[in-house]
């Protein structure tokens, strides 16, 4: 079970980055969290160069629903959907106010 969601994650990440990159925005993208616990705990972030970026991604609700359509192609369990979790972040963002350590800035 863990190795079948570890691939679903990589397929979520790799999907992830080509709907921002198709936006013409370089990306990059990881994920944390207790999925082998409960795939419910899962985040995803997405991780652009600057703030004007992540404000015009954040706001368009294509790349929203293009994200959560992601957890369905990839078949994420149904009821742990809702939960997962997709944040799209600046360099800009960490930078300024965690020293640049996302670590921090997700903490």
């Amino acid at each position: 079970m863990k190795l079948l969601l570890r691939w679903k994650i990589n397929r979520l990440c790799r999907g992830a980055q080509r709907i921002v990159r198709a936006r013409g925005v370089y990306c990059r993208v990881w994920w944390f969290g207790a999925y082998y616990i409960d795939p419910r705990h899962l985040v995803i972030i997405i991780a652009v160069p600057s703030d004007a970026e992540r404000n015009v991604l954040k706001k368009d609700p294509v790349i929203e629903q293009s994200l959560q359509a992601l957890l369905t192609q990839v078949s994420w369990p149904e009821q742990a959907r809702p939960h997962v979790i997709v944040d799209i972040e600046s360099e800009e963002t960490v930078c300024r106010e965690s020293d640049g350590n996302w670590w921090y800035h997700y903490k």
